[in-house]
């Protein structure tokens, strides 16, 4: 038996929460000294307090708590709420992370004022091309990198890489965050009589990437959260030279994406049909 503080030692908790939950009557002493009026604790008890304490995390109230543990539940139904609070937690840091990516990538951009840095703007012509692809509205951006995934991973496996050029994505629709219009395809070196399925998605059918006479463009390579950067500073030069936007914008991956399981980097080619403003 232990006295509270020492069972405080142990259990890594405060005396004065012990002697809450005293008071309450969620974790009662295993014997109070009827002379001296010290509580005592048993190292059985360890557990009681390891699952209000587990409870506690979970968000419930001590009302809440008390009644579960009336109820006796189980170490293994405890274990799988944890688990599922466990990967909500994940999924919120996670999404923290990239809020905080995307700040400091806006942050640069701030600081960076407009300038083109390290980049070059290249205008160049296109002819048009075999186009294998599948245009699709996607929910999310995540759907849409997901949807990237397949297409990439599909066509390394089911068209011989002779034939295969750059995976190439069209937005149909402004940038949005939801509800997105695009084309995932891949351009080909010759035409092809098959089709190309997507499992859960469709299948990808033969068309053709228009030509386009004039496109400016610019190269970026990293992360998808940092592709702003390059965004933008298209735009300032293409305002800055007196060009309009007048087709749809078009991201050609110069490597092949996601040919590792964790692969976030990618180098890509931002292309714009242009016109000379009036």
């Amino acid at each position: 038996m232990f006295r509270i503080g020492e069972f405080s030692q142990i259990a890594r908790v405060s005396g004065r929460l012990l002697r809450y939950y005293d008071s309450i009557g969620l974790l009662r002493p295993q014997r109070i000294d009827p002379e001296t009026g010290y509580r005592y604790y048993s190292a059985g008890q360890l557990q009681q307090l390891n699952r209000i304490l587990a409870l506690k995390e979970l968000g419930l109230s001590l009302d809440q708590i008390g009644r579960m543990l009336d109820e006796r539940i189980s170490a293994a139904e405890i274990r799988g709420m944890l688990a599922l609070k466990k990967a909500e937690l994940e999924q919120s840091l996670a999404a923290e992370a990239a809020r905080l990516r995307h700040i400091e990538s806006r942050l640069l951009q701030i600081e960076e004022k407009g300038s083109l840095g390290d980049y070059d703007v290249v205008m160049k012509s296109t002819p048009a091309v075999p186009f294998l692809s599948l245009r699709a509205i996607y929910p999310t951006f995540d759907d849409a990198i997901a949807a990237l995934r397949d297409v990439s991973r599909a066509v390394r496996a089911q068209i011989a890489a002779q034939s295969l050029e750059n995976i190439v994505v069209v937005a149909h629709c402004d940038f949005e965050d939801e509800n997105l219009d695009l084309e995932i395809g891949v351009t080909l070196t010759r035409q092809i009589n098959r089709l190309v399925r997507l499992p859960g998605r469709g299948d990808m059918t033969i068309t053709e990437l228009p030509a386009v006479r004039t496109l400016a463009t610019i190269v970026r390579s990293g992360p998808a959260y940092q592709s702003h950067l390059a965004f933008g500073k298209l735009g300032v030069w293409m305002e800055a030279n007196g060009y309009q936007i007048a087709g749809r914008c078009r991201e050609v991956f110069l490597d092949m994406p996601f040919q590792q399981p964790d692969q976030e980097e990618s180098t890509m080619e931002i292309q714009f049909p242009v016109v000379k403003a009036a």
